[in-house]
């Protein structure tokens, strides 16, 4: 993992990534494995491809929240069975969860974008504010509790 990261940047980035082509949790997760070195693979990226929308149209979670997840996953994740891990890596994720939550009221996609005309310019500029909130959220907790340094 690296020592910092420059916030702006990773932003930048993601807006790159969302705007021409991947979609929300591929553009969080690939944004934060480069970011952060966190050496995830190109499969893992493919295996975030069906998170949208509520995970595959679903109406659940945000899909750059499901994105993020998978990031702390890599970072505070157990490959052991009966690991206590797994209770930082659980209490990480809601922390994500929660600060997406408190910013827009829900972390729920259909609920996120109930305002907007999906293939719209505005739906897309107000998932790409999501998603600096998931990034800012990351971030933030991994300065915490990994001392990676945020440039602001």
């Amino acid at each position: 993992m690296v020592k910092e990261v420059n916030l702006q940047e990773m932003k930048d980035f993601c807006k790159e990534n969302f705007t021409t082509g991947y979609m929300c949790s591929e553009s969080v997760l690939d944004t934060l494995n480069r970011f952060y070195d966190l050496g995830i693979g190109e499969e893992a990226i493919a295996l975030s491809t069906g998170f949208p929308y509520g995970f595959g149209d679903g109406g659940n979670v945000c899909g750059g929240v499901a994105g993020a997840t998978m990031a702390l996953g890599k970072i505070f994740g157990r490959t052991v069975k009966g690991d206590p891990a797994y209770e930082k890596c659980i209490a990480v994720v809601r922390e994500l969860n929660d600060d997406v939550a408190e910013a827009y009221k829900t972390s729920i996609c259909p609920d996120l974008i109930a305002d907007y005309e999906f293939a719209t310019p505005e739906r897309k500029t107000h998932c790409t504010n999501i998603l600096y909130v998931i990034l800012e959220s990351f971030a933030n907790i991994v300065e915490r509790e990994c001392g990676v340094k945020v440039i602001r």
